[in-house]
């Protein structure tokens, strides 16, 4: 399921269920996914292999190392650059936590690569607002 590309990050639908979505992230050494914003939802993030930082707001950052499982409440904004010498891959689950109109996450969609299995569609097109969650562990 790793890919890779030389000139931007990669993003990969992992799954879409009704009250959550999972991502991969594949980033090279030096590359970046530009800052953005989930604003209705909650991110955990579990880093599977590589090592990274992860600036959250703008002025928390923390060392995405693997097997470590970080979780922000919704409301925040995030930037993820590879810092090592190696490749980073990060599986990211997004967690709808209200509902109101829908909203695409463009700022994730922009400056990278995103591919999808043959049965999900784009992240684009999926209506990301989700129903409010209680119990996560």
């Amino acid at each position: 399921m790793e890919q890779y590309n030389d000139d931007k990050f990669v993003v990969k639908c992992v799954y879409k269920g009704e009250q959550s979505e999972a991502i991969l992230l594949f980033l090279k050494p030096g590359q970046e996914m530009p800052s953005h914003a989930h604003k209705r939802f909650e991110v955990v993030l579990l880093p599977q292999k590589g090592h990274g930082l992860l600036t959250v707001n703008g002025n928390k950052v923390v060392d995405l190392v693997e097997d470590t499982l970080y979780y922000e409440p919704s409301g925040c904004t995030f930037l993820i650059k590879n810092t090592g010498d190696e490749p980073l891959q990060v599986l990211i689950t997004l967690i709808r936590v209200e509902q109101s109109n829908p909203v695409v996450p463009t700022e994730l969609i922009e400056g990278g690569e995103h591919l999808y299995s043959t049965n999900l569609p784009p992240l684009s097109s999926i209506n990301l607002e989700y129903q409010q969650v209680s119990n996560i562990y």
